[in-house]
């Protein structure tokens, strides 16, 4: 997917033949209240779409093409063209992102928090918190039940939560240092 400047997002769907479009309006409910900033999300496909978002689809079928040949690079003949993500609604896309002197932390709609640190490693956190993946520097991903027993046993990894924990505590109270 993408976030765009003006914070409206677009998701391709696995098969990459639609798009889910998410901006935030100003919804009226029934009893005439109004809410600010309601996420509204509408499925187009990329092959019909209103024509204001040209340039945004434009840039959506870009990002496709060059992730879709970094993959290819990556994998080389373990390539397998197509995707076997399932193409459920609503798809999950970003909320909220924060840079930090040591990571870019990213909110996801399902409630996933990812962290990817600039030493390429990351820390995923679960909407219920009770499992975290971690990548470390040679790109192993392992997944652990979230508990103390596990911080004690994975210095690396203990540290990158403690930090993960100290800026998600900042977001709540509604800090930015950094």
């Amino acid at each position: 997917g993408v976030y765009f400047n003006d914070a409206t997002k677009a998701v391709l769907e696995a098969k990459g033949e639609t798009f889910q479009y998410i901006e935030r309006r100003k919804i009226e409910n029934t009893g005439g209240v109004v809410k600010n900033n309601e996420p509204v999300c509408e499925l187009y496909s990329l092959n019909a779409y209103p024509e204001a978002l040209q340039k945004k689809v434009t840039l959506l079928k870009h990002f496709r093409n060059y992730l879709t040949e970094q993959q290819k690079k990556s994998d080389g003949e373990n390539f397998v063209e197509g995707n076997v993500c399932s193409n459920e609604l609503p798809m999950v896309y970003l909320k909220k992102w924060v840079r930090t002197k040591h990571a870019i932390l990213f909110r996801l709609s399902n409630q996933t928090v990812q962290i990817v640190f600039y030493d390429q490693t990351e820390v995923l956190l679960t909407p219920d918190n009770k499992y975290v993946t971690y990548v470390d520097k040679k790109r192993k991903r392992s997944t652990f039940p979230l508990n103390d027993e596990l911080v004690g046993s994975h210095p690396e990894m203990a540290k990158r939560l403690k930090y993960s924990r100290e800026i998600l505590n900042q977001l709540l109270n509604g800090q930015q240092k950094h």
